[in-house]
């Protein structure tokens, strides 16, 4: 695969009004990227809504050929399996799922025709690591992992790479786009403090041009994810339901 020379290179980052987006986009940027910030609301050069594909194919109209995509958009639902409702389920999967195969089907067709470009698609230690609480979340970023193993199979033949970031704890702000359900009080309130802190969202900006320039497929970013992942493969049965009941 060609190496990406971030300089002049055309990046798109959705969901980049804020939190990991905006930290990648300005990490970019401060590279001599030209970057293409897309969200869904006013607070970004594009406005798009990931969800819609024949908006995700008008925005790659206007932007043209992509050397880099980040696929960053992503929403939060955090609860027990039955406190959240199939409406929950729907509209997390229309962002955290859909979302990410409308732009990397979209963008990647254009990479994979002129045999270069990268894609990077921000998954969560919680793709990997079961949480009771957080079975929609958990169950969205493991179909983002497993999508970008198989498009990074698929696609290393066309010079085109893909990496997946599992991030740890991060403080976005997700929290104030995610939906927490609960039967309690204490719940809920788990839930917030889940979503709501953590390291620094450029700690993830980080890991995402390390994974384009050295074209790593599964980055665990966060030292916490770094220790549990290799962690989990390895625990008895017994323990790792205990650990997933936390």
């Amino acid at each position: 695969m060609t190496r990406i020379d971030p300089k002049g290179a055309v990046v798109v980052v959705t969901g980049a009004g804020s939190g990991i987006g905006a930290a990648v986009a300005k990490r970019y940027a401060s590279m001599g990227a030209k970057v293409a910030a897309v969200d869904i609301d006013g607070k970004t050069e594009y406005q798009c809504d990931v969800s819609d594909s024949a908006a995700v194919a008008e925005l790659a109209g206007k932007i043209g050929p992509v050397d880099i995509l980040v696929n960053n958009a992503g929403v939060g639902v955090g609860g027990s399996f039955l406190d959240t409702s199939l409406d929950d389920w729907t509209w997390l999967r229309s962002v955290n799922i859909d979302g990410v195969v409308n732009c990397c089907h979209i963008f990647g067709a254009g990479m994979v025709e002129r045999g270069r470009g990268h894609v990077v698609n921000i998954a969560s230690g919680a793709g990997y690591l079961p949480n009771r609480r957080m079975a929609t979340y958990c169950a969205s970023k493991a179909a983002v992992i497993m999508l970008s193993r198989c498009l990074r199979a698929d696609w290393a033949s066309h010079g085109v790479g893909v990496s997946a970031i599992c991030p740890g704890v991060i403080n976005t702000g997700i929290h104030t786009r995610s939906r927490l359900r609960g039967s309690t009080i204490a719940e809920q309130d788990w839930i917030a403090k889940a979503f709501g802190f953590g390291h620094s969202p450029d700690t993830v900006a980080k890991s995402v041009v390390s994974a384009v320039a050295r074209n790593r497929g599964l980055v665990s970013s966060g030292i916490e994810v770094q220790l549990a992942y290799p962690v989990s493969r390895v625990l008895p049965g017994p323990l790792q339901d205990l650990v997933a009941r936390l």
